[in-house]
């Protein structure tokens, strides 16, 4: 790509190049693809380790090191092949092609649109193995009456939050979705009664659904909820803000938010079993115990 001496700068390279702007190798400045912030934060995270846990230091940068522009397909392979979740569990087939494809997309950049050598990468499916269809975890009617009684017996750290954040995915939203959702979006004046706006599911801040009703017992517990919810300035007040706090005033993370689901769901029997390694889209996916009770 270059001389040993001018070998650019690959965060910075990365950083351009999700923020969709960047300098071709003509001096010109480039208005790039428009990326969901979804997409933007699982490149960051999995390319240069951006907002990545303490401990979790698996990025691909870190791991090829000085050889990342002088790297073999294998390397890509054998780095895909140990990654593992946020938490230390092990990556999903599925989650691991996804993660070659970010490697891949990357030096597809610096190829077309920064002028470099090519690398002649192979397809993702020859780095990443094969990836078996994917299946859609979910609960029984049982389970999610079971997490329903847990959430509301919690009595762990925040069990205002805790209950809340388990009622919404038990109400079918996604992680990324409760994790987005604004205090300013949620309307309790309305002549139709209580509403909300809810993060599209592509998870992009810009991107709200139409108003739509809260549940009741959502309802409920968001009443629980706000008066001891965390705000602090300059990340949250009172009235605006993530919806989920950290005790900081900033929201809820990726990976604390399935921790906590797993925090509730350990403390019923009926869900000993699947409790460490309860995903919250599969509670989002599963029979919603609130049905007939949406009004």
């Amino acid at each position: 790509m270059s001389s040993p001496h001018q070998a650019p700068d690959p965060y910075a390279i990365l950083e351009g190049w999700l923020a969709g702007a960047y300098t071709s190798p003509g001096g010109q400045e480039v208005r790039g693809r428009a990326w969901d912030d979804d997409t933007r934060y699982r490149y960051a995270l999995l390319l240069a380790g951006t907002d990545a846990p303490a401990g979790w230091n698996q990025h691909w940068f870190a791991y090829i090191g000085d050889r990342v522009w002088h790297f073999e397909p294998d390397d890509i392979k054998n780095w895909a092949a140990q990654l593992t979740n946020l938490d230390g569990t092990p990556l999903a087939p599925a989650s691991r092609g996804r993660a070659v494809s970010a490697v891949r997309s990357f030096y597809t950049h610096c190829e077309q649109d920064l002028g470099s050598a090519r690398w002649n990468l192979p397809p993702r499916r020859t780095m990443a193995g094969h990836t078996p269809a994917a299946t859609r975890d979910s609960l029984t009617r049982q389970q999610t009456d079971a997490l329903r009684t847990a959430a509301d017996r919690y009595r762990g750290p925040h069990p205002e939050r805790a209950r809340l954040a388990v009622y919404m995915t038990l109400a079918g939203l996604r992680p990324g979705q409760s994790i987005a959702v604004l205090l300013q979006h949620i309307h309790r004046h309305d002549a139709a009664g209580p509403t909300w706006r809810l993060p599209a599911k592509n998870n992009s801040a810009s991107a709200v659904t139409a108003t739509t009703p809260i549940p009741r017992p959502v309802l409920w517990a968001l009443d629980e909820y706000l008066p001891v919810r965390t705000h602090k300035a300059p990340h949250s007040t009172e009235t605006a803000g993530p919806l989920l706090l950290s005790r900081t005033g900033r929201a809820l993370d990726r990976v604390t938010f399935p921790r906590l689901l797993r925090d509730v769901a350990a403390t019923h029997p009926d869900l000993q079993d699947v409790a460490n390694t309860l995903l919250p889209d599969a509670v989002a996916h599963s029979p919603s115990p609130f049905a007939g009770e949406q009004s």
